[in-house]
């Protein structure tokens, strides 16, 4: 085999690991604001995928989208948006080739309060630790005046109240560390959501109620 045969076979052959390492992650849309049994959702409402890996989201029920694009949440590293909300059995699929913290919601009105999902992108030198992390919990809710969330070790550098159709209505202190505090006094009465982010530039939303 001569050389220039060699070199190319090899090019092909590196080509085609590649493509075959690329992974696609499935997610599901469905649920509605009309059938308390079943609000909208995401199924799973978070991922964590290599860099150019595809996730593909699949409409099974309801009127929904995937709205991640960069006007609605500054922090992703680019947009990604299917396009108006529509019923039927719709998918979309976006390719993740940027490492980031990526967040979306669904734009039908009021869905965004339980539709909401983080699509975590690993690059090439990135080490996944895996679910070390215990789950963020937050209390109570319905809140009055103070709301509490115990981080676990993770370092909140910010906080941010969003309504229930993603608009950012508050961003305030935090005060302590495993367990922070959030004044809530000044809100309506309604549903929200809590956006914590971390120092490592990763954040997580969580749903909760003013009272």
């Amino acid at each position: 085999m001569n050389p220039i045969t060699r070199t190319l076979l090899l090019a092909f052959c590196c080509s085609s690991s590649a493509l075959a390492a690329q992974t696609t992650h499935f997610v599901t849309s469905g649920g509605s604001s009309l059938t308390p049994n079943t609000p909208p959702f995401y199924e799973p409402a978070t991922l964590t995928i290599a860099v150019g890996d595809n996730v593909r989201w699949t409409n099974v029920s309801g009127t929904h989208n995937v709205n991640g694009t960069i006007f609605m949440f500054p922090g992703n590293p680019q947009d990604f948006y299917s396009g108006l909300p529509a019923n039927g059995a719709w998918s979309y699929l976006f390719n993740f080739t940027v490492p980031g913290t990526y967040e979306y919601h669904c734009d039908s009105e009021g869905h965004s309060a339980t539709q909401f999902g983080t699509i975590i992108v690993l690059g090439p030198n990135a080490v996944d630790e895996g679910p070390g992390l215990s789950d963020l919990h937050v209390y109570p809710s319905p809140a009055v005046d103070m709301l509490s969330v115990d981080v676990g070790p993770r370092v909140i550098t910010r906080s941010e109240i969003l309504s229930v159709d993603g608009r950012v209505v508050a961003s305030p202190g935090i005060t302590g560390t495993q367990v922070i505090q959030i004044p809530v006094s000044e809100l309506p009465a309604g549903n929200y959501m809590i956006r914590l982010v971390e120092s490592n530039g990763m954040s997580n939303a969580i749903r909760f109620t003013k009272k």
